[in-house]
């Protein structure tokens, strides 16, 4: 059963849950666009490093902009892979280079055909229909793939006075949850389902630091440790 994986950076790290969140797969296609403002020779290296730790075969989809993700030949590598991590970086740019592309739609089918996939940082937080906006805490429009939570990544980081403005922003109905660099969510459930869920039976902690509230209720995430996929 293919998994998805919402993680709170630090995904090029194999140490952390995040990033050992695909071991067990045996090719991995590696997206990059939301990382498009990092060094390009650094972020390289990184991938190598972290694919040579794990032991991974990997492929790097090198869109960094809109008018490369509305190239069908560009997310090629997507579809021979059963693994496939988005990078954190800007979910303002990352939203605005994918929405209605090949791209996103290659990342939708290869959850459908039963690839893992891990949205990590700005790519968690962007796949909701509320998508958290790291530069003021607010609340903007995701790209829609979860309407039933909402995604805060790099919790360590925010100041205890964005973090009770966000908390009163998230509407009741759905299920909040805020990743520490590092931590990992992961859900099995159904694509079908999982769109509209705002279960918390529906998510797993694979390890980190995870708050979840819904309705302004702090709740319960399983937390199991797994092993290879």
């Amino acid at each position: 059963m293919s998994r998805v994986v919402l993680a709170g950076g630090r995904e090029l790290d194999a140490g952390t849950p995040a990033g050992r969140a695909l071991t067990g797969c045996s090719s991995v296609a590696v997206v990059t666009v939301a990382a498009a403002f990092r060094r390009p020779d650094a972020l390289a290296s990184s991938i190598g490093a972290w694919a040579g730790e794990l032991a991974l075969d990997y492929s790097v989809v090198s869109v960094l902009r809109r008018s490369e993700a509305l190239d069908p030949e560009a997310s090629g590598p997507i579809a021979e892979c059963d693994g496939v991590l988005v990078l954190d970086g800007s979910p303002a740019h990352f939203v605005s280079a994918v929405k209605a592309t090949p791209l996103l739609d290659a990342m939708v089918a290869a959850r459908g055909r039963g690839a893992d996939i891990v949205w990590s940082g700005a790519a968690a937080a962007a796949v909701c229909a509320s998508m958290v906006d790291d530069r003021g805490g607010a609340l903007t429009v995701g790209l829609g793939l979860h309407d039933g939570i909402v995604v805060a990544a790099g919790w360590e980081n925010w100041p205890r006075d964005r973090r009770r403005r966000l908390w009163r922003m998230v509407p009741a109905p759905l299920l909040f949850m805020a990743l520490e660099s590092g931590a990992a969510v992961c859900s099995e459930v159904g694509p079908e389902v999982l769109a509209s869920s705002s279960s918390p039976d529906d998510w797993t902690v694979l390890g980190g630091t995870v708050e979840a509230r819904r309705g302004g209720t702090a709740v319960t995430l399983e937390n199991r440790q797994p092993g290879p996929h």
